[in-house]
């Protein structure tokens, strides 16, 4: 868990936007109906299903919803895990990865030398999502979080913070 420090307040969560989990869910879908549909063009060939395979053919199938399930229910975890912290001293940048794996990181004001984002592309544009990137001075990584909502407002808050953190010191 994240502690703050006395003076510290939250100002942002940055999460990725619901296109992307929509996204996934729908093609989760899409894999959970295509032995439904490839059913017909079995037997359209020919292939006949007796009472026996049939048994088979649906406890494969109940295994292989369960296996899309779980798949559908680690993208949600990541999805939701997947986020940054904006307060009035540091970022928290907190990246999921897989279900037993988390990486936490911190940028400190004084450390970022550049803001970025970019929007490409018609889907991003038309539901303002896109990437947004920090860039650290010296030795330390940079950062980056893709597929947010409206990264230029993000981009336009950090900014405003850094610039108060420039004027009070």
């Amino acid at each position: 868990m994240i502690k703050l420090e006395k003076d510290e307040h939250l100002i942002l969560e940055v999460r990725k936007h619901w296109f992307f989990l929509l996204t996934e869910i729908c093609l989760s879908i899409i894999f959970i109906l295509l032995p439904i549909l490839l059913f017909p063009i079995l037997d359209g060939l020919g292939l006949k299903v007796d009472t026996s395979s049939l048994s088979l053919a649906f406890f494969i199938y109940s295994l292989w919803v369960l296996i899309i399930w779980v798949i559908v229910f680690v993208f949600w975890t990541k999805q939701y895990l997947d986020l940054w912290i904006v307060t009035n001293h540091k970022i928290f940048a907190i990246e999921q990865h897989g279900l037993f794996k988390r990486e936490v990181s911190v940028i400190h004001y004084e450390k970022i030398q550049d803001i970025t984002y970019d929007v490409s592309g018609l889907i991003p544009a038309l539901f303002s999502f896109g990437n947004l990137y920090v860039q650290t001075a010296g030795s330390e990584r940079n950062f980056e979080i893709r597929g947010i909502k409206d990264p230029a407002y993000i981009q336009r808050k950090l900014n405003e913070i850094l610039l108060k953190k420039q004027i009070s010191n």
